[in-house]
């Protein structure tokens, strides 16, 4: 098994009722979308994982490896 790939959702489509953690009970917050929405897939057994992070180019070149 897989893990599901990552759906591109329109800002307006995302609400509460589409995210894993609020349809597995395990939200914490009750007033709207939060930064940590994952979008539900049925048959799914574990929680998505986070996006990707994408460093701003500004601070990209400031970063000391």
């Amino acid at each position: 098994m897989g893990l599901a790939t990552p759906v591109a959702m329109p800002e307006s489509a995302i609400t509460c009722d589409g995210c894993y953690f609020r349809r597995e009970a395990l939200c914490a917050l009750q007033d709207g979308p939060c930064p940590t929405f994952r979008p539900y897939v049925e048959e799914q057994t574990s929680v998505p994982p986070p996006p990707p992070l994408i460093i701003a180019p500004a601070h990209a070149s400031a970063v000391a490896v």
